[in-house]
């Protein structure tokens, strides 16, 4: 009888979660500014800023720009949700946005996430690091994935780019390029090309609340290091299945319910005719 009832309530369960759409899911966690393309709402620059291209909003918040060869541009300053440890300070540090443009120093702009749409400005750090906290904040058991694509330049300057992501306290290993390029970061160097780089960090019950930073560095104790950085994406991935939101159910989910129901039925049968035929047998 106990297996009769558990029959039941596994049949129904099936039918209404397929009906309702039970699926594990890694979440978009948003962050400000991920293609580094929007412009500040001020003036960029100090009163001893070189002069430059007035580009961007325009009057009265003009955007300045040097040029960094061809029609490639930069502009050094804060970018729109990140903060710099350092930007307008030749040589040590000169970090901002970047106008890829015809740039010697790459071969083409980076692809947003895999697409065929290019990313026209990205960030460049000199001797700076450039972090963000997003909105999100530490679950317990719940992995956080961050992938962001850097640009290796063809001028003779190593990139010393690292990327992590930080939890409270706790660091993520340093992001490393997927596996299916087949390259390290060494073979990569003066490629002039841009390579998606990933890193995970699962948080623990310890981490439960914690704020979570993404934390994009260029500091390696090397003379003028440099970094270049595109379209970052932080996902979060439900160690679970999640319910997707209820709607109207498609016919053939009214069938799969109606199919569970249907076998509840049958075994409720099944269970009044073994009854039945125990009395008679008494």
């Amino acid at each position: 009888m106990n297996f009769i009832k558990t029959l039941n309530s596994g049949v129904l369960a099936g039918a209404v979660l397929a009906g309702l759409g039970a699926s594990a899911k890694a979440d978009i966690i948003p962050v400000v500014d991920p293609l580094f393309d929007q412009f500040p709402t001020g003036p960029t620059h100090p009163p001893n800023f070189p002069a430059g291209l007035l580009v961007g909003p325009g009057t009265p918040n003009p955007y300045l720009w040097f040029s960094c060869g061809g029609t490639c541009r930069f502009a050094d300053d804060n970018v729109v949700g990140w903060t710099s440890s350092q930007t307008y300070d030749p040589p040590v540090a000169l970090s901002g946005q970047v106008q890829i443009g015809n740039s010697p120093d790459f071969n083409a702009p980076p692809i947003i996430a895999g697409t065929s749409t290019p990313e026209p400005i990205v960030e460049r750090a000199i001797n700076a690091t450039i972090s963000q906290v997003v909105s999100t904040t530490a679950l317990a058991g719940v992995t956080y994935t961050l992938n962001v694509d850097l640009g290796f330049g063809t001028d003779k300057r190593p990139d010393d780019a690292s990327v992590f992501l930080m939890v409270g306290s706790h660091q993520s290993l340093i992001a490393t390029p997927l596996p299916s390029y087949g390259l390290s970061q060494a073979q990569m160097q003066g490629s002039g090309n841009w390579y998606d780089f990933q890193t995970s960090y699962t948080a623990t019950s310890a981490d439960a609340g914690d704020p979570i930073t993404i934390m994009l560095s260029s500091i390696t104790g090397n003379t003028t290091p440099t970094a270049y950085f595109a379209d970052v994406r932080l996902t979060d991935s439900v160690t679970g299945p999640v319910l997707d939101p209820p709607g109207t159910p498609e016919p053939s989910t009214w069938a799969m319910i109606l199919m569970g129901f249907g076998g509840m039925a049958g075994a409720a049968a099944a269970m009044r005719r073994w009854r039945t035929a125990a009395v008679q047998l008494a």
